[in-house]
């Protein structure tokens, strides 16, 4: 397929677009280039697009369920994308990675208990976790030489179970991963993941891993799912996957969460119950169509990606002084680091927004470690992509003149 489909833009305004069309609500002015939700400005798969239009023609929308079909589409490419051997009895759908992440915390933690998170992360963990009732753990990620690791010494601090009169922190209950992760971009490898799953399994800490940018995978960099770490490792995890980043749908709501234990798999689907709703009839449509007949188009995406990746890389590390991108492992975003033009907080948002105009998702947005940083999304043509890095260059330009 030709990269010509993504390099062509696509008019997004007046579609109701979180990204295009809700630019004052959330920068205050119409004229940014919006850079920040992490969707694509591109249409998805054409498969997906006909069987949409297919179903839509039968016009009857009644009450659906998933069905023995989705199980085996689910499975086949679980299997033949990432050599994961899934059972069918551990696949529960629902209608987005973010309303299953709120609906385990709810099941697995009691009011104050603790969550773990791996900061700087996606920003909407902390509002699942806080309106939960449950309480933040930060094991914050270290940057080191450009590269972002976990520290498992001050995880093990954080997990271990306190039985003192006082006790200083949240007990966790919870461990929330992200995998890839958002937005640092690491493709966590085979090695650490087990070594974070060792550290849950040993302090009774359930691991529950979003997992919606799978598919995003760079180089020779390997996703690998939790749950095919090992049976004991399995048995104390969820996972949560979805088309929706991969196939640019998230406007279509369909989700899958694998759950190999089945007292967990039952505690979640009992609490549950009645409040999380399974994917909607186009949903359900798009995710079939896109595991099914999308590894073509996929592939495509992300060789198109990749060369967007490196061009954001090479321009803002050879071209803009004092502005560091980490290359990413995987995921359709660019993590850089505004640290070195030794602004704070608010001068760096009137950079982005006031003299760039453009729209990046901001640092701090993402908790401790997101100070000086911003999140670019590479999932535009090249022509958006290159003209939101000029406005970036000519806006550092002008403070270093100044």
């Amino acid at each position: 397929m030709s990269g010509n489909t993504f390099n062509e833009r696509t008019d997004r305004t007046g579609t109701n677009s979180l990204k295009w069309d809700y630019r004052k609500e959330v920068f205050g002015r119409e004229d940014i280039l919006p850079m920040w939700v992490a969707d694509a400005d591109w249409p998805t798969a054409p498969s997906v697009v006909d069987a949409i239009v297919d179903r839509a023609k039968h016009g009857v929308f009644g009450y659906t369920k998933t069905g023995d079909h989705a199980d085996r589409l689910v499975i086949n490419w679980l299997e033949n994308r990432y050599g994961w051997d899934v059972d069918r009895e551990w696949l529960v759908y629902t209608n987005g990675v973010i309303p299953s992440l709120s609906m385990a915390i709810r099941a697995f933690t009691h009011s104050g208990e603790g969550v773990v998170l791996q900061p700087p992360v996606y920003y909407p963990f902390y509002e699942v976790v806080n309106k939960s009732g449950a309480k933040v753990v930060k094991n914050v990620l270290h940057l080191d030489q450009g590269r972002y690791t976990m520290d498992f010494e001050d995880l093990v601090d954080q997990c271990v179970n306190s039985s003192k009169a006082l006790p200083i922190k949240p007990e966790p209950k919870i461990m929330l991963l992200c995998n890839p992760h958002n937005p640092v971009g690491r493709v966590w490898t085979k090695q650490e993941l087990t070594k974070l799953s060792d550290i849950c399994v040993k302090n009774d800490i359930l691991l529950i891993s979003d997992d919606i940018h799978a598919e995003f995978v760079y180089g020779d960099n390997k996703y690998t799912p939790v749950p095919a770490l090992g049976e004991e490792i399995s048995d104390n995890s969820i996972t949560l996957i979805s088309p929706s980043k991969a196939f640019n749908t998230a406007g279509l709501p369909a989700a899958v969460t694998v759950i190999p234990n089945k007292k967990i798999r039952k505690t979640f689907q009992d609490t549950s119950s009645k409040l999380l709703g399974s994917p909607s009839i186009f949903g359900l449509e798009a995710l079939k169509a896109a595991y099914s007949e999308g590894n073509e188009w996929l592939d495509s995406q992300l060789s198109y990606l990749k060369q967007n990746i490196d061009y954001t890389v090479q321009t803002v590390n050879n071209e803009i002084p004092g502005v560091h991108a980490i290359e990413p492992e995987g995921t359709m975003l660019v993590w850089l680091d505004f640290r070195g033009l030794k602004l704070n907080e608010e001068e760096l948002e009137d950079l982005l927004v006031g003299e760039a105009k453009v729209g990046l998702d901001l640092g701090r947005w993402f908790g401790t470690g997101g100070e000086g940083f911003a999140r670019i999304n590479v999932a535009c043509s090249r022509e958006t992509l290159k003209e939101g890095l000029l406005r970036i260059k000519r806006a550092v330009r002008d403070i270093s003149c100044s």
